[in-house]
């Protein structure tokens, strides 16, 4: 079972250098947004480009491109970042009223059978896709667009393939805490389950309550 874990950490150390990495796309977003607004707004500097060698990698057609390419790359990079850390939208109206092993035997069966299926077709599909962008020299539809359009797609078999790592991290250390030994569960980090969110919460101890209770309430007449 120890060595669940350790594979589990490997697993994991992928999707979360991934993550970190792909956050940092967020730096270019910014700075092609922000010259994409002011361009339009200062049309002096849109002239100017016009007119000179850079409108060929800076025209607004392929900075609006470039926008929504920096947005899939970072959000695909993040995909697996995003689960390990549990940090995806959920949508709890059963589950978080459940025991933590209830919780855990969900995520156990949610993995299998929704999260490992989704990651594998969905992977399928996608690499015929990106076969089919590259060996026709997909471009963009637009005349000014960008080019080899199956690099941009790449990154989503790029993002599924690190969904099923953090989906493989999660599992195995959900089958060390169902089935591990008692004095191996503690050492398994439990990300999914609402009792370790709620541990990140700040508490209000008793103290402060009893404080709250004995403050007189002022009113004004």
């Amino acid at each position: 079972m120890r060595k669940l874990l350790e594979i589990a950490d490997v697993c994991e150390w992928i999707p979360q250098k991934a993550g970190k990495l792909g956050a940092w796309l967020i730096v270019p977003l910014i700075i092609v947004i922000m010259y994409d607004i002011t361009t339009r707004k200062l049309q002096f500097i849109q002239q100017a480009v016009l007119n000179s060698p850079l409108y060929e990698y800076i025209s607004p057609t392929k900075l609006q491109e470039w926008e929504w390419h920096l947005h899939t790359a970072l959000f695909l990079l993040a995909l697996g970042y995003a689960y390990v850390n549990n940090a995806h939208v959920r949508v709890d109206l059963i589950r978080e009223k459940c025991k933590d092993r209830t919780q855990a035997w969900i995520e156990f069966f949610g993995i299998i059978l929704a999260l490992f299926p989704y990651c594998i077709v969905i992977g399928i599909i996608s690499m015929r896709f990106i076969e089919l962008a590259y060996t026709s020299n997909e471009i963009s539809q637009s005349m000014t667009g960008l080019s080899q359009r199956w690099i941009i797609k790449s990154f989503l078999l790029i993002g599924l393939f690190l969904a099923l790592l953090a989906g493989i991290s999660t599992l195995l250390r959900h089958i060390v805490y169902l089935f591990g030994p008692a004095h191996l569960r503690d050492d398994v980090p439990m990300n999914m389950l609402t009792s370790a969110e709620s541990a990140h919460l700040p508490r209000i101890e008793d103290e402060d309550l009893n404080r709250e209770d004995d403050d007189p309430i002022v009113t004004s007449s």
